[in-house]
């Protein structure tokens, strides 16, 4: 195998996980929007500050315990977070949520 080869089967190996990746983060927006589903039902606050901060935490939990950085995964679930929360808002309001509010 030469060293072309390998950066090539190592890239195709980045692009899988790369799917998997996507594809992991729109059922998270999807199971997103069945909570805020049930939110809007049982008149529970769409923001819950105390499951973001397990969330958070979380992940700095699992940044020590993989010898990942830290910032970096705190930095990543506050975007997915900004992200659930406007998809979570729409829901609540009863706006539909198209493919464009996913963007």
């Amino acid at each position: 195998m030469t060293e072309q080869d390998e950066l090539h089967r190592l890239r195709t190996e980045l692009d899988t996980l790369d799917g998997t990746l996507l594809d992991t983060l729109r059922r998270r927006i999807d199971c997103g929007v069945r909570i805020a589903r049930y939110k809007s039902q049982h008149d529970v606050p769409m923001m819950q500050p105390g499951r973001v901060n397990l969330v958070k935490a979380r992940a700095i939990r699992y940044a020590a315990d993989h010898g990942l950085d830290e910032t970096f995964l705190v930095s990543l679930y506050d975007t997915i977070i900004t992200e659930m929360c406007r998809v979570e808002d729409l829901v609540i309001s009863r706006r539909a949520l198209t493919p464009e509010d996913r963007r």
